[in-house]
């Protein structure tokens, strides 16, 4: 079950970043820098797996609240740090499953990234996830991220990936449509 549960966590933190906003101008690498304030976090995640011949479906929404968390791009680095709350809501296998929060403290995470065409590759990740007490730092994959400007000049970071996992003999393939959107400080 710890298997099912690290899956479920991987999953989880590949989804946050970012639903692009229609009204939206481009991006480019020089606009990036400087420090971002989240002011909006929303992922769409849905998963199939097979567990010890058990199918699982879930689709779950993630919405945050709370923040208290800076982003700091320079030319080819990025900087998080602060604190949010994460609140789930969705059904497994048609079941509706009860709301869940979680607090995301102390965070302090810092990579490197590569900005073409209005997108962004993430080394790394933006965010932190503790779920059920399991550490979950070590299953982050690179983020491809697409990156805009809304009407307001806030960043709007929209994310859509779909892809197979496999760890310790269990697969889970997942779709993500995540967005955040951050405030110049």
């Amino acid at each position: 079950m710890k298997s099912l549960k690290l899956f479920f966590a991987a999953v989880t933190i590949l989804f946050i970043s970012c639903d692009k906003d229609d009204d939206t101008t481009p991006v480019d690498s020089k606009s990036l820098i400087g420090s971002w304030s989240l002011i909006s976090l929303q992922a769409d995640i849905d998963l199939e797996t097979d567990f010890s011949g058990i199918p699982i479906k879930s689709s779950t929404k993630s919405v945050g609240e709370n923040f208290d968390y800076t982003l700091t791009f320079t030319e080819t680095t990025y900087a998080v740090e602060g604190s949010y709350d994460l609140v789930t809501t969705g059904t497994v296998n048609g079941v509706v499953i009860d709301e869940d929060t979680q607090s995301i403290s102390e965070i302090s995470e810092s990579g490197t990234y590569e900005f073409s065409d209005s997108s962004i590759k993430i080394d790394g990740q933006l965010y932190e996830f503790e779920i059920n007490e399991i550490d979950t730092s070590g299953l982050s994959l690179d983020q491809n991220i697409d990156v805009a400007f809304n009407n307001d000049g806030d960043l709007v970071m929209t994310q859509k990936q779909e892809a197979t996992i496999t760890q310790d003999g269990v697969s889970v393939s997942y779709t993500i449509n995540a967005t955040t959107i951050f405030k110049r400080k």
